[in-house]
């Protein structure tokens, strides 16, 4: 073994979603190990993609950051024209939108189901196909998608229902390509979380904090409490704590990299256990 396996200096990668949380961790993570990153949300206007993109360039990489709609093709290949005329190819490619929805799967309506539907599985997709293309040109890549410990186990919140069916078939469409692309030499993984810190509740600390509160109102919780007290609640992960975002980045660096030559059409539980 050879930690430079492990290195992705001289790589190029587009990161969907990468405006903040768990987007922003996998974005920085890439170029810490070296590669070139580009950037790409729906939301530019807030400034946090260009900061992102901004703190890469301070590392010592190029970055690109562009506002994209993944669930329109031509958004989608619009960005992808603009990363292959920057950076001249896409050795990694890291989908990681992801979209809500606070209604039970039974409850949704069609217009939300559409809007689940088109950035969660229908984007991840479209992007997929743009940049395997590429991919196969080159004869080589690695593509990583985000799906969820929902994505594997039905949800036991009612109201992550609609997230958990999208995710699955995340997961599915992950290990299809990794039989497609991998003659090819493409490799297709996914990393499945369970519970990650957020930039405003960063820590097991505030997460805790956080609970306590949520549990201590004498008012029957509303559906987006409910969701906050679950996606704070720890108690059945076996190590006890929320995943941090280096923790997650680690992760995709292992499955961008050469470290992980041989690893093709697999779920990648970073979950602390909760699978087990």
């Amino acid at each position: 073994m050879s930690l430079a396996e492990f290195s992705l200096k001289g790589k190029k990668a587009l990161v969907i979603g990468a405006r903040r949380n768990m987007g922003k961790g996998f974005a920085l993570g890439l170029a810490e190990a070296g590669a070139d990153v580009a950037v790409t949300d729906l939301n530019t206007e807030s400034g946090q993609l260009n900061a992102v993109s901004e703190e890469i360039k301070a590392m010592g990489r190029e970055s690109l950051c562009i506002k994209t709609d993944i669930s329109s093709q031509k958004d989608v290949k619009s960005m992808v024209d603009q990363v292959m005329l920057e950076f001249g190819g896409i050795d990694i490619l890291m989908n990681v939108a992801v979209m809500y929805h606070m209604k039970s799967v039974v409850d949704l309506d069609e217009e939300s189901w559409e809007k689940l539907s088109n950035v969660n599985l229908k984007g991840y997709w479209l992007t997929i196909q743009e940049v395997a293309s590429i991919m196969k040109k080159q004869g080589s890549g690695s593509i990583i998608n985000l799906t969820s410990r929902g994505g594997l186990k039905a949800h036991a919140d009612k109201a992550m229902g609609n997230y958990a069916i999208v995710k699955s078939g995340i997961a599915m469409m992950t290990r299809q390509y990794a039989r497609y692309l991998g003659p090819h030499n493409i490799r297709v993984n996914a990393i499945a979380p369970s519970l990650v810190e957020w930039e405003e509740f960063p820590g097991q600390e505030n997460l805790d904090n956080k609970k306590s509160n949520i549990q201590e109102k004498k008012k029957e919780l509303t559906e987006q409490e409910k969701f906050e007290a679950w996606s704070t609640g720890p108690e059945n992960i076996p190590l006890g704590r929320v995943a941090t975002f280096n923790e997650m980045a680690n992760a995709a660096v292992f499955l961008a990299s050469d470290a992980s030559s041989y690893v093709n059409g697999t779920i990648l539980n970073v979950d602390g256990g909760y699978m087990a």
